[in-house]
């Protein structure tokens, strides 16, 4: 007897260890993959530098944001025009480079889209307080950027997902926006009003 109770405890123990680590191993898997989905999002270096140098010269000359809005028109159109010959002679992103990152994005996108619908799949749609993840991590956006390849088995995965309340609503509104074209407002939409094309 004490030995089959030392056995089920043991298969507890186990079993509760062995959900602990899952649950570290996504959130994990889910951060990577977060910081992967903005490798070439938003990058400060894609926009044109001009407001960062302007700060800068101020900054550079001891002027301070309050004195430079008394300034009259005329100044600031000048400090403004010595800004915008440094920015035009510093090196920015040109279309060209900008296109060729966001395809390397959409291969990410690909990559990060198919590991999340297998993690959908095995463990459900990640809930990040019941997982109690320490990294940031934002699954809906993985969606929320996924190929059009994917959108049917998106679609399907999540509306098991929302009926079995693993979804929030916000989450599952900004990833049928997504698979729907991005037409109208992310939060408004809903599940009728989606027809995945194909």
């Amino acid at each position: 007897m004490k030995i089959k109770i030392t056995i089920l405890i043991l298969v507890i123990l186990y079993g509760c260890k062995t959900n602990t680590d899952n649950s570290e191993n996504i959130c994990e898997t889910l951060s990577i993959m977060y910081k992967k989905d903005q490798k070439y999002r938003g990058l400060e270096f894609v926009q044109d530098p001009i407001f960062s140098i302007l700060d800068s010269l101020k900054e550079a000359k001891g002027i301070d944001k309050m004195e430079y809005a008394k300034w009259p028109k005329d100044a600031q159109l000048k400090f403004g025009k010595m800004a915008r010959e440094i920015a035009d002679k510093s090196k920015y992103t040109s279309k060209r480079e900008i296109d060729s990152m966001m395809l390397l994005q959409e291969k990410i996108d690909a990559k990060n889209t198919v590991e999340l619908i297998q993690i959908v799949k095995d463990y459900g749609f990640p809930n990040l307080e019941k997982l109690q993840c320490k990294v940031y991590s934002a699954p809906f956006l993985i969606f929320g950027h996924s190929p059009k390849a994917y959108w049917k088995e998106i679609k399907m995965l999540i509306e098991d997902e929302y009926k079995k309340g693993n979804i929030s609503d916000g989450d599952y509104d900004y990833i049928l926006w997504h698979i729907s074209g991005r037409e109208g407002d992310p939060i408004k939409n809903s599940s009728e009003d989606i027809i995945i094309q194909g």
